[in-house]
């Protein structure tokens, strides 16, 4: 996963250059802007002058909220008129920052990114559909911009979509994390649009169960259709003074212009009357290509996958190189070895907050420097852990009745996931049934060094488990180490064959 290069000042006119948006996000950012500070009407003064000198007519939305940190909020809004209009694609960022910081990733990055795209789109010509360019106040304080204009501004009825962008940190690529339900024809637009997407559905379908909110939460709840991008390294910079324009990666600004731009052109020459269609399942395979398919067909390869599995094991039993006690007791060797892992480390973890001080521990947590030494360590521990446990407590167990152990436990996990976390489903579904032919290979085979072919068919689950690990660490920080490496162990058992003691040309009684 990483960000597009950067595109210098000089590049052509009709494309996005982080290097001509470095310079408003400069000005936008050069210090605190709160709601009501006059650091904030000076950045909307700027705003304002910016958009005009774009050929555009800004508007300003006033409206009074009742809370005591925010008072009276300004959102400005103008439009880019398209020449057949649908529905009109709606760009939103905010522009307030939090007190204590320049907020030039949160969220002066989307704001700097939208002049930059609003200067490209007037180079390229006109869209068949409008352009709303939405910059919200007061999110910061309760997304009060953002319900201020689906509330009160008229120009809400006329949105088809709208693409929202912000930061939790300073760096990194940005990716697709949130979409509105209904998704699949946006997903399937957003693939042949975007010039190097990123995003899973299950970090949507996570982010879902958490209470964090943006302003895409207000549009979603009000009906419209969305996506909303973010980059989160660099969490270190999250309203912390450090996020500033110097301590901001272009790269990061870059990949948000891209998106922004590549989406408005493509949404822009489409029919917006009807944008809703069956959620789908998605995902990058490698690098930025992505896969998607129909929610619904989760629950159908979830099916093919039990299946798959019922027959292996009777093909095992069958040529008496799997039996059901022997099974039984790889499942639970598998269950014990995750269960040690995520014992061991919420143990470590605290051992960390009994011994460090508050300040070391928003080091090793938040300083990306720190927490990835801290992360590498903590996965050596893992596989050097669940490698000895399980060569230990398999003495006696046949390397085929591990094998078909631990994938009974990826059929039951399968069978969660596409009945209760559907956009996840590909992560237990793709790596059971590569390990499954696997295992089927195994069994016809007689040479002793088949349970190297394991790592060759785990290799689809290695792939898929590895950005949604590194997702994780950088959404959630190691204050989840525990569940963070149960997910990177869950991912390493489709090796355990490797790391079993007792061979199958052995013979001592099978269990």
């Amino acid at each position: 996963m990483q960000a597009p290069r950067i595109v210098q000042s000089d590049t052509s006119l009709d494309l996005f250059s982080s290097g001509r948006a470095m310079k408003k996000l400069e000005v936008i950012a050069k210090e605190p802007h709160p709601v009501g500070s006059q650091a904030h009407h000076e950045v909307r003064d700027y705003l304002i002058l910016e958009l005009e000198g774009l050929g555009l007519k800004p508007e300003i939305q006033k409206a009074v909220v009742e809370s005591s940190l925010t008072g009276e909020i300004e959102n400005i809004i103008t439009r880019m008129p398209g020449t057949a209009n649908s529905k009109a694609v709606m760009i939103a960022a905010h522009y307030d920052s939090e007190t204590n910081t320049p907020g030039a990733a949160d969220d002066g990055a989307g704001i700097a990114a939208m002049l930059e795209t609003i200067r490209a789109l007037k180079a390229a010509g006109p869209l068949k559909n409008d352009v709303i360019f939405l910059m919200t106040d007061g999110e910061e304080t309760g997304l009060y911009g953002a319900k201020a204009f689906m509330e009160d501004h008229a120009w809400a009825h006329d949105v088809g979509i709208v693409l929202n962008f912000e930061a939790r940190g300073n760096k990194g690529p940005s990716f697709m994390f949130e979409t509105s339900d209904q998704n699949g024809w946006l997903i399937k637009e957003f693939i042949k649009a975007a010039p190097d997407p990123v995003a899973y559905s299950i970090i949507y379908n996570l982010y879902k169960l958490m209470p964090n909110d943006t302003d895409l939460t207000v549009f979603r709840e009000e009906g419209l259709s969305g996506l909303n991008f973010a980059f989160g390294m660099g969490l270190n910079a999250y309203h912390q003074p450090i996020d500033t324009p110097e301590n901001l990666d272009m790269a990061s600004l870059q990949h948000h212009g891209e998106y922004m731009l590549s989406l408005s052109k493509h949404f822009g020459q489409l029919d917006l009357k009807q944008v809703k269609q069956e959620d789908r399942i998605y995902f990058n395979l490698f690098g930025s290509h992505m896969v998607s398919y129909p929610q619904s067909w989760g629950m159908w390869l979830m099916i093919a996958g039990a299946l798959f599995f019922i027959a292996t094991v009777v093909h095992g039993i069958s040529r008496r190189r799997v039996t059901v006690k022997g099974m039984t007791g790889g499942f639970f060797i598998t269950l014990i070895s995750l269960i040690v892992v995520f014992g061991l480390f919420t143990l470590i973890w605290a051992v960390w907050r009994s011994t460090l001080s508050n300040e070391q521990l928003k080091v090793m947590l938040l300083d990306p420097k720190v927490s990835i030494l801290v992360l590498l360590g903590y996965i050596v521990v893992t596989v050097a852990i669940i490698g000895l446990l399980v060569r230990w407590i398999s003495k006696k167990i046949r390397m085929e009745n591990m094998w078909a152990g631990l994938l009974l436990l990826w059929t039951l996990l399968s069978i969660f996931m596409a009945l209760y976390l559907p956009g996840g489903s590909y992560l237990t579904l793709w790596p059971l049934l590569s390990s499954l032919i696997g295992l089927n290979f195994s069994i016809r085979m007689r040479s002793d060094e088949r349970k190297w072919g394991s790592v060759f068919f785990a290799m689809p689950g290695l792939l898929l488990f590895a950005p949604i690990c590194y997702l994780i660490y950088v959404l959630m920080t190691l204050q989840l180490a525990a569940a963070l490496l149960s997910v990177v162990a869950l991912g390493f058992t489709l090796i355990y064959p490797v790391f079993c003691a007792r061979s199958s040309h052995q013979h001592s009684i099978t269990k």
